[in-house]
């Protein structure tokens, strides 16, 4: 437990060197666009992550950037936008129980820089000699980009200036958000025990609501997404377009993340 400690510390201090380096991105960046100075500051924070993952020979020091970046983005895109109505503060706590609660998640269930995703592991495995190649460009890189683009529709809803919706549509969608979170944390907690007590190599998950939906962790991430981009539309329908955020993230777990997770189950004998 001390050396998780240390190690939790230890990923503290590299994120707040890749925090400040975006900080210094930010400002002296040559870029009159908020967005696109915000994407390179986004790439050279995930280039100083991927240094410390060398480092450690392990690619899972990324893996709390998937949660912890959109809180600084989102927050840093509300103070430099046009609008600072309640609902945008809104829009930014939404983000900010997401990421908190995603972040503590993974917090909870990482043991150290001696713990490695088994996606990460099985990937190693094939690429070989590629794998850090392989790993700045699939992940490291590609989920950081598809993250950013699940933000755009946020930063266009917050640069709009379209009045502050206030209809019942606007209140559906938070809730809707506010539902995929809580869906995901309950499936992660059910799963979390199901660890824990030591079932995930002998039964297979199907209490809560791992009984209802196949993979609800990843649907509610999915949904989470989606709840962004109504967030975000409803302020300014002309933003409709920004829909390749939400759908980069539904390919990415239907193409990928839920693909690797069948073949490891497939590779299972449960009773």
């Amino acid at each position: 437990m001390k050396q998780k400690v240390k190690d939790l510390l230890h990923i503290l201090v590299i994120y707040s060197i890749a925090l400040l380096a975006a900080i210094i991105t930010l400002k002296y960046a040559p870029i009159s666009s908020i967005l696109w100075k915000t994407a390179l500051a986004d790439f050279v924070a995930m280039v100083i992550v991927f240094m410390f993952s060398i480092k450690h020979n392990n690619s899972s020091v990324y893996d709390p950037y998937w949660s912890a970046a959109p809180v600084i983005i989102v927050i840093y895109w509300l103070f430099n936008s046009t609008q600072m109505e309640f609902y945008y503060k809104i829009l930014w706590v939404v983000v900010a129980i997401w990421g908190t609660r995603l972040t503590w998640n993974w917090i909870l269930r990482w043991d150290g820089f001696e713990d490695e995703d088994w996606r990460y592991l099985n990937i190693r495995k094939r690429t070989g000699k590629f794998y850090w190649l392989v790993s700045f460009l699939g992940i490291h890189l590609l989920p950081t980009a598809i993250v950013f683009a699940g933000l755009v529709p946020i930063f266009y809803a917050f640069n709009s200036s379209a009045p502050t919706p206030t209809s019942w549509f606007t209140v559906s969608t938070v809730f809707f958000t506010m539902a995929a979170i809580y869906l995901e944390k309950t499936a992660d907690d059910t799963l979390r025990r199901h660890v824990k007590l030591g079932y995930s190599k002998k039964i297979l998950l199907q209490r809560g609501v791992w009984g209802l939906i196949k993979y609800p962790n990843y649907a509610g991430e999915v949904l989470f997404w989606w709840g962004l981009y109504f967030m975000s539309v409803v302020v300014d329908f002309n933003n409709w377009w920004t829909i390749f955020g939400p759908v980069s993230v539904t390919f990415l777990f239907a193409f990928i993340s839920i693909p690797m997770m069948k073949k490891r189950l497939s590779n299972k004998t449960y009773r």
